[in-house]
C-alpha cells in the first residue's frame, strides 16, 4: 500500500468514526431525554436503561463490526521505495 493509499484510508477511518461518535452522541440524547420515567424490564427508569445500558452495548457491537469491515490493518514504517514511489507519482502529477 503506497502512502498516498494509506491517507485515503485513514481518511476514511477518520470519517467512520467521527460518524461513529456523532451517532451515539444523537442516539444518547433521544434515549435519555424522549421516553417517560416508567420502570423497564431490569427495574431501572427507562431513559437509563435505553442510554446507559442498552445503547452502548449496540454500540460496542456496531464498533466491533465497523472495525471488521472498514478499518485496515497498515504497516506504519514507510519504507524508502515507498517514499521514491510516492515522490516520483508527486512530480507526474504538477
Amino acid at each position: 500500500m503506497n502512502l498516498q493509499q494509506r491517507y485515503k484510508q485513514a481518511a476514511k477511518e477518520a470519517r467512520w468514526a467521527l460518524g461513529l461518535t456523532v451517532a451515539y452522541l444523537i442516539g444518547w440524547c433521544i434515549c435519555a431525554y424522549l421516553p417517560d420515567n416508567s420502570a423497564g424490564p431490569l427495574g431501572f427508569p427507562l431513559w437509563f436503561e435505553l442510554a446507559c445500558i442498552y445503547l452502548p452495548i449496540l454500540f460496542v457491537v456496531v464498533a466491533y463490526w465497523l472495525i471488521k469491515i472498514v478499518y485496515q490493518d497498515i504497516d506504519l514504517e514507510i519504507s524508502a521505495k515507498t517514499d521514491r514511489t510516492s515522490a516520483t507519482a508527486q512530480e507526474e502529477n504538477k
